[in-house]
């Protein structure tokens, strides 16, 4: 399960989160952050990551680059 949390969000203000986003785990700098939390579904063990907007919207282009590049691949494969 990955879940975003927004900085504004009533959900961080839990026990869990009320630590965290302080501060942006990639850049370091010190604003308000976004959580991005990547857990199991059946579990309770996961990763925790801060992220500021710069940084999440970062993340999000190279995930859409890395999307489009394995359906890219896909197709230029069935090309042949």
């Amino acid at each position: 399960m990955i879940e975003i949390l927004n900085k504004n969000s009533k959900e961080k203000e839990k026990i869990n989160y009320r630590q965290l986003g302080n501060f942006c785990n990639s850049c370091g700098s010190k604003i308000e952050s976004n959580i991005l939390s990547i857990r199991q579904d059946t579990g309770n063990s996961g990763t925790i990551i801060s992220l500021c907007d710069k940084c999440l919207h970062e993340l999000k282009k190279k995930i859409e680059n890395l999307e489009w590049w394995k359906w890219g691949s896909v197709k230029s494969v069935e090309k042949r």
